[in-house]
């Protein structure tokens, strides 16, 4: 005698219902996945550019200490202290600040030292209590967007020079260029140009060269533009006639730098350029 098992049959109704659940919450799912997978995505970006903001205050934390002639590094990723970039002697100022030192043979070992580590290294980039870097020129203007002075990929980049400016510092007019960095590194600073009153407190710039000459720039005019600005141009192709074209130069100047960064609006074309010219 076979025992056979009935099967309880679902009534068709909850079969119906069961599916009606499954479409209805389907898009339901979908959109939580897909919140899950931004907001990880999201907390994922955050985290590496915090990650990679402090390698790059680390690295130019370690530079400031090489140019400043300090052995090793401070063991802080803070901000490069400000400095006064000093001239080719060893004494000690009466603010004490320390000037940069020659060897016996007259050299200067601290860019020596930058130099052998970079061999596009051009200068030192000084704004006490603002901005203090090492200066680059690479062969074009895309490695140093997100390359650091060490080599290290990084949206950091470094402050570099435009490649088209092969006579560096001796040029008429150069670009220098530099991040507008929401930690307040590369050339984040220059944005507060645009106050008047903060201008007129911090027009100074110093830069050492890579031969060691020590130049002096002043700041004295500051616009925020675009990228397609006249004043690029005139740097690249009419530098001859900078001191007629740029806006508000000193009618004595010769020479001038512009510092270029990008703003934090959502045009990715804004620009603000910041206009010096080296005093005699």
């Amino acid at each position: 005698m076979e025992n056979t098992e009935k099967k309880t049959k679902e009534p068709k109704s909850d079969k119906r219902g069961r599916r009606l659940f499954d479409k209805r919450y389907i898009p339901y799912i979908c959109l939580i996945a897909v919140g899950v997978f931004l907001v990880t995505a999201g907390l994922r970006d955050i985290i590496m550019n915090r990650i990679e903001a402090a390698a790059a205050r680390g690295e130019y934390t370690q530079l400031y200490d090489i140019f400043r002639g300090r052995t090793g590094n401070q063991g802080s990723n803070q901000s490069p202290p400000p400095t006064t970039a000093g001239s080719d002697s060893s004494e000690q100022q009466g603010d004490g600040t320390e000037e940069i030192s020659k060897d016996a043979e007259g050299n200067l070992p601290s860019l020596d030292e930058l130099y052998k580590l970079n061999n596009d290294f051009i200068g030192w980039f000084s704004i006490e209590n603002l901005i203090e870097y090492p200066v680059v020129r690479g062969r074009n203007n895309s490695k140093y967007i997100n390359t650091t002075f060490l080599g290290e990929r990084n949206a950091s980049g470094a402050i570099f020079m435009d490649y088209r400016h092969t006579g560096g510092w001796d040029e008429i007019v150069s670009i220098i260029y530099g991040h507008n960095m929401k930690d307040d590194s590369m050339f984040a600073q220059l944005a507060r140009y645009l106050d008047e009153t903060f201008m007129q407190q911090n027009r100074t710039i110093l830069v050492t060269t890579r031969d060691g000459r020590q130049l002096t720039y002043e700041i004295f005019a500051v616009k925020q533009t675009d990228a397609w600005d006249s004043a690029y141009t005139i740097a690249i192709s009419n530098r001859e006639r900078a001191a007629e074209l740029l806006p508000n130069a000193p009618q004595n100047a010769s020479h001038f730098i512009l510092l270029s960064t990008c703003t934090r609006s959502a045009n990715p074309d804004e620009r603000i350029i910041v206009f010096a010219a080296l005093v005699d």
